[in-house]
């Protein structure tokens, strides 16, 4: 009997580390849709990553726009049935020149931050949740960040040391990680697994090119959680440590 070909969905797909884990799962020989809101950005790494031999597609994905994400949905539907791997990539991250302390964090700058990193990130997962339960391995991994951790927010002497105060970009990456925990023990009984990743600050616009990390070092978590095995680990968060992937505090 034919093994049925994975396919996996990564958001914010076009560049940077969504790109990368969307090129290591597809040497992987999967079948990697690249979700971009940019239909031509989208286009363009997929095109990259079919020269290197790669079964890729971009699909147009806007996280935040709820026509976009069930075009989507139906986009997939018809084309595969099912899915795999739901790997929640796309979303905000913070400025520089943004005000870190909690007592000056403006209420539209959380609403923001929220709207696109906690509630964009549910819903996604949700309407995509029935084309995963069709898989025979379903997989989910929310991107998520230390920065969101709060054991580490609270100690600052913790082993990855303290982090900065941007409250509405930590606040929708905890609440991020609570949804993970919630939805894996729901989905436990049906085999899912669904996991958070933190890729550390790594080597892509956002992190400038003198992060700790390269692209490829922060996507492994990620690609990590996606492959599990059956008896692999569900609701953790995991991070990376010299080539290691290692549990991450809450």
């Amino acid at each position: 009997m034919a093994t049925r070909q994975k396919i996996a969905l990564v958001t914010g797909a076009n560049r940077g580390l969504g790109l990368e884990i969307a090129r290591q799962l597809g040497k992987r020989q999967m079948t990697v849709l690249l979700g971009a809101r940019n239909a031509a950005a989208g286009e363009a790494a997929a095109a990259g990553l079919v020269a290197e031999g790669i079964d890729a597609s971009a699909i147009l994905l806007d996280i935040t726009d709820g026509a976009s994400v069930s075009t989507a949905v139906q986009t997939v539907t018809e084309k595969f049935g099912y899915l795999d791997i739901l790997v929640n990539n796309a979303g905000i991250l913070p400025k520089l020149t943004e005000e870190g302390s909690p007592s000056q964090a403006s209420p539209q700058l959380l609403l923001d931050y929220l709207q696109t990193n906690f509630l964009a990130q549910v819903s996604v997962t949700q309407v995509f949740l029935p084309l995963l339960k069709h898989s025979t391995a379903g997989r989910i991994v929310n991107m998520s960040s230390s920065i969101g951790s709060v054991t580490i927010a609270s100690e600052p002497l913790h082993q990855n040391g303290p982090k900065p105060p941007r409250l509405p970009y930590a606040a929708s990456k905890a609440a991020l990680n609570m949804f993970t925990v919630l939805l894996a023990k729901e989905l436990r009984p049906e085999g899912i697994k669904v996991n958070s990743a933190d890729p550390g600050l790594t080597q892509t616009d956002a992190g400038g090119p003198n992060a700790p990390y390269t692209v490829e070092q922060g996507a492994r978590p990620a690609v990590w959680l996606a492959c599990l095995d059956d008896d692999g680990p569900t609701g953790c968060f995991f991070t990376h440590v010299d080539e290691h992937v290692v549990n991450n505090p809450w």
